[in-house]
């Protein structure tokens, strides 16, 4: 058994050692900086947005009191309509008003940064299609907590998917309902908990059916509560939100998301972040939202 100990500690330490790949410090310290770009365009917008920043190698020494740039020239064109965004100084990043440049399903968009000292990235985009929220359904659970069983409370969006091509979603929503025991009395926002998964895809690219993952309304309650009145009151109003998503815009979210909640455990796998940024780095993506809304009086 001693000998056998120490043969799996033996092949476990050649494993480790195999594992291990040296890297050059100075390989990371030349990495070119890199234009970073984030925009993201839908038919629903009321402004439209881009942050442009730079990159940092790892190794870069120097005090750094600001990455982002604020001297670019940002261009959005589809076929011969184009807009500059104008950068906002105390927004911090760069706008045009989707009045003057209207967002259209169906079209295919270029985005262009161009900085003053020659550096200059693009990235296309095609906006999605709308496809509407067909129900949403209110239901609740029991759970554990502390040793003591409570409720917890959640909704389902439904939707059908689109056929004929592979199909990408996220769901969202926000839940407004009076605070019943604040002084002076208020209206409380809260967003939908979608705490498994918020995104979705059909890569069977065929129509049917789809719905979300329980999306959590606020915090557990007494298991005997009813739904009103005490924790919330009337009116309830619950906004869902589908968003119809770009393959791009899928991609980088999904990947972000999947980051943050590795972010903590030192034995995950690290997440790559996608960009279709050609010659920098992010994302430029677009999405289609529908909406539907359920008030309980």
């Amino acid at each position: 058994m001693k000998r056998l100990g120490w043969f799996l500690w033996t092949v476990f330490l050649i494993s480790c050692q195999n594992l291990r790949q040296e890297v050059e410090p100075q390989q990371l310290a030349d990495q070119p900086v890199k234009l970073i770009v984030a925009c993201f365009i839908s038919p629903q917008d009321t402004v439209l947005a881009a942050k442009v920043a730079r990159s940092r190698p790892i190794l870069d020494n120097e005090t750094v009191t600001n990455l982002e740039i604020s001297t670019a020239t940002v261009t959005l064109q589809t076929g011969s309509r184009s807009v500059v965004l104008a950068y906002h100084s105390k927004l911090r990043y760069y706008r045009a008003d989707p009045n003057q440049f209207p967002i259209r399903a169906g079209e295919t968009y270029q985005l262009t940064v161009q900085t003053p000292d020659g550096q200059r990235v693009e990235a296309t985009t095609t906006v999605p299609v709308s496809v509407q929220l067909q129900q949403i359904r209110l239901d609740s659970e029991v759970v554990l907590e502390n040793e003591v069983q409570r409720k917890r409370l959640f909704a389902r969006f439904f939707w059908s998917d689109a056929a004929h091509q592979t199909d990408y979603y996220a769901a969202e929503g926000i839940f407004t309902y009076r605070c019943p025991g604040c002084t002076p009395p208020k209206t409380v926002r809260q967003a939908v908990q979608f705490v498994t998964n918020r995104f979705y895809t059909d890569p069977e690219s065929s129509a049917q059916p789809m719905v979300s993952e329980k999306g959590y309304l606020g915090v557990s309650i007494p298991i005997n509560q009813r739904f009103f009145p005490g924790v919330f009151s009337k009116p309830f109003i619950l906004t869902a939100d589908l968003l119809h998503l770009s393959p791009d815009y899928y991609r980088y979210h999904e990947a972000l998301e999947r980051q943050q909640q590795t972010s903590t455990n030192p034995f995950a796998e690290p997440v790559p972040i996608p960009t279709n940024i050609a010659g920098g780095l992010g994302c430029f993506g677009a999405y289609n939202r529908s909406t539907m809304t359920l008030t309980l009086k």
